[in-house]
């Protein structure tokens, strides 16, 4: 008998992410913006490791900054109270909860940048995760869907969503959190067409991910069961019996973060408060490190995530970012006054987006891994001729990556392929390549 964990469609307090199939017995009932030269990288406000990278020839971070498109755009009041914390409990019933916690496993796919109207590249994607989800063991599904940002190409526009997002994973069974991306938040374009005049920034996702009913439809002229999500901040933190994760906003800028004060004395908070007994994630949507010829790695995100955690004398084991269009997976070895062992930091952006972003050639080829970039980060392995998800598999003493990944297809199904698996040791807090 197939397993019902998490493919029933249905969540705590009515939620729902799909329609789920009919039974058998119901059946017969009813019937180039990256790493421009610079003269002096210092100068340029490079970071150590960035400048480690460019001396290797391979450039991981921007070396000008380069202005944004769009000013910082204001956040929306947040629907909870701080410190913004959300538990997986609120999601699932209180017997998957119990599954999770006696298989000692929580599952999770995650993948940013999918919502590009111009072409479904986003449903080859959303149709590889739904078969993972199904055809995976009853102890190794999915339980959950952790957007890293743009959902919705270019501005997050409410009235994107149902062909965009619901349509899109209208068959994906697990329910589905997110942080905002850069597009989630950007004002209208003259040049995209009619400027809404009562757009606000974040208004689409606002609704969609902020909503104060969760078993309000998102859409309904799709047909699309999936309810809307009622997460308390556009900055939050995911409580789970097996890790927390901690979801930053960086705001409007094409090429560089913008985060604020006030989200980083409560990031650092966050960071303080997570259990030390459990995996610890950072998930925001700007990478600090890329070897992409279009974006490149944000300095102001490293900053912000690296001065956070000296301050709070706590690093994570992972951090996620989307933005770059491709996956790239890097070590980076902590060289700061307190730091503690190994971070992955991995870049998983080639949800949807149309167009896959390239990585830089050293001697006229793409780089060979595992690349020494400096003596504190090291690209440990890289896909940016195809589309994929990263699927994560958190315990008590480990986080196993595995990176699924299929050349784009209009007139077949994605048959996935393994091109990249990691593991890091949580009390080690070393990364391990597996293989790919």
């Amino acid at each position: 008998m197939a397993s019902e964990l998490f493919t029933s469609g249905l969540g705590a307090e009515s939620r729902q992410s799909y329609h789920p199939p009919i039974s058998a017995a119901q059946q017969q009932a009813t019937e180039p913006a990256a790493a421009l030269a610079a003269p002096n990288a210092a100068a340029e406000g490079i970071t150590p490791a960035g400048a480690a990278a460019l001396a290797a020839g391979f450039p991981v971070q921007a070396l000008r900054f380069t202005p944004h498109n769009w000013p910082f755009q204001p956040l929306p009041p947040p629907k909870d109270p701080s410190p913004y914390r959300y538990d997986l409990s609120r999601l699932l019933s209180g017997a998957d909860i119990q599954k999770i916690e006696d298989a000692g496993v929580l599952v999770m796919h995650t993948v940013g940048d999918t919502g590009d109207y111009r072409g479904r590249q986003k449903d080859f994607v959303s149709a590889m995760m739904t078969a993972d989800a199904e055809n995976a063991a009853d102890t190794k599904k999915p339980a959950i869907f952790y957007h890293l940002g743009d959902i919705v190409y270019f501005a997050g526009d409410i009235d994107m969503y149902g062909d965009n997002f619901y349509e899109t994973y209208r068959l994906y069974p697990p329910l589905i959190v997110a942080i905002p991306g850069n597009h989630d938040c950007q004002p209208d374009d003259p040049q995209d067409g009619d400027v809404h005049p009562n757009k606000y920034p974040l208004d689409g996702w606002v609704k969609n991910f902020m909503s104060s009913d969760p078993t309000q439809l998102g859409s309904l002229k799709t047909g699309a069961g999936r309810t809307q999500m009622d997460l308390p901040n556009v900055f939050w933190t995911f409580t789970t019996p097996l890790a927390t994760i901690i979801g930053l906003f960086s705001n409007v800028g094409e090429n560089e973060s913008e985060i604020h004060q006030d989200q980083l004395d409560w990031f650092t908070s966050e960071l303080r408060a997570a259990d030390q007994n459990l995996a610890l994630i950072v998930a925001v949507h700007h990478p600090p490190f890329s070897g992409d010829t279009e974006h490149a790695g944000s300095t102001a995100v490293y900053r912000s995530l690296f001065d956070s955690f000296a301050a709070a004398n706590r690093y994570p084991h992972l951090i996620l970012s989307g933005h770059v269009h491709n996956y790239q997976r890097f070590t980076h070895t902590l060289a700061e006054a307190g730091g503690q062992g190994q971070i992955a930091c991995v870049v998983a952006g080639a949800g949807g987006y149309t167009r896959l972003g390239k990585l830089h050639k050293i001697n006229g080829q793409y780089p060979q891994t595992p690349l020494n970039l400096g003596t504190t980060l090291r690209l440990e392995g890289y896909d940016h001729d195809n589309f994929g998800v990263l699927r994560l598999e958190i315990s008590k003493t480990a986080i196993k990556g595995t990176y699924l990944s299929a050349p784009y297809s209009t007139a077949e199904d994605p048959v996935a392929q393994t091109a990249d698996s990691f593991s890091i040791d949580l009390e080690e807090r070393t990364v391990t390549t597996l293989g790919g």
